[in-house]
């Protein structure tokens, strides 16, 4: 079982429900990143789905929002066993997307202990990157399919 926290609104109900369907608590946070009510109610976080590159329209806007929700909850990810951290892109010829798509490889090489992938706005894929395990992949982009062939 993970604690798992979700940025952003409601509208992930979905994801959600199927993460604690898989026995994992799920909970939720706003995209500023910066609630204290959210960092006070975690002890450890195992896995972060960060929305808040999808929610940009802009290059400049994902990477500064996917970054600072990283860096907000990299604490809590760093006390896991198993982190994985699953950043979720726009459409996939967006500004966003190649930003998210950055910040992604980044991190994953500065934090090589921890799962950080890129996942396309898809409910499957983000709730199947949610789960995977420390040999799991880091540092790519999934979408509905998996690896696309690109």
């Amino acid at each position: 079982m993970a604690a798992v926290l979700i940025t952003g609104a409601d509208e992930d109900a979905e994801i959600a429900r199927r993460l604690v369907r898989a026995g994992h608590t799920v909970r939720f946070a706003p995209l500023d990143g910066a609630s204290a009510e959210s960092l006070d109610a975690l002890d450890v976080l195992d896995v972060l789905v960060n929305t808040g590159g999808a929610a940009q329209e802009t290059f400049e806007g994902a990477v500064e929002s996917t970054a600072r929700i990283l860096q907000t909850y990299l604490p809590l990810l760093e006390r896991s066993a198993a982190a994985v951290v699953v950043n979720v892109s726009g459409p996939q010829d967006s500004p966003s997307a190649a930003a998210v798509n950055i910040v992604t490889v980044q991190y994953a090489k500065a934090f090589p202990r921890m799962r950080i992938n890129a996942v396309e706005q898809d409910t499957g894929a983000i709730v199947r990157m949610a789960q995977i395990g420390q040999d799991g992949p880091t540092g790519g982009y999934f979408d509905a399919t998996g690896t696309p062939p690109w």
